[in-house]
C-alpha cells in the first residue's frame, strides 16, 4: 500500500498541529519504529511459507512472546492466517490479497438526505 503525498498546505498544518499538541515523544517514536520493524521481518519470514511462532520467533530473533502478540494483531486486521497445525503448535501464513482491501462502508446519519429520505 503506497503512502499519500501530502501537499505543501497539508504538510504545515500536520507541523502546526504537531507543535501544538507537543509532538510525538521519544519513547513513542522508538515504540513506533520497533513495532514497525518487527512486522516488517514477521511478513518477510512468513512470505517463505507458513511457520508456527516459535519457528518464527527464531527465524527473526525475537523473544517468541513479542512475535506471537504481533502476529495476533496482524491475524486480527486480516494480514496472517492460520494454515494449519505442526505437532503442538499452529502455523501461520499471510494472506494472499490479490484485490485491494475493502473500506468500511459509511453509515449515514439519521435525518440526513444519504439516510434515504423519501421525498
Amino acid at each position: 500500500m503506497a503512502a499519500k503525498t501530502l501537499t505543501a498546505e497539508q504538510k504545515q498544518a500536520l507541523a502546526a498541529l504537531r507543535k501544538r499538541m507537543g509532538g510525538i515523544s521519544e519513547e513513542k517514536r522508538t515504540r513506533l519504529k520497533e513495532q514497525t520493524t518487527i512486522r516488517k521481518a514477521i511478513r518477510e519470514a512468513l512470505a517463505k511459507g507458513p511457520v508456527t511462532v516459535p519457528e518464527l520467533a527464531t527465524a527473526i530473533q525475537f523473544p517468541a512472546d513479542q512475535v506471537f502478540w504481533h502476529l495476533m494483531g496482524m491475524r486480527k486486521y486480516g494480514l496472517v492466517r492460520e494454515t494449519g497445525d505442526a505437532e503442538q503448535y499452529v502455523r501461520y501464513g499471510l494472506v494472499e490479497s490479490d484485490k485491494p482491501a475493502k473500506s468500511p462502508e459509511k453509515k449515514a446519519v439519521p435525518g440526513t438526505a444519504a439516510a434515504g429520505a423519501t421525498h
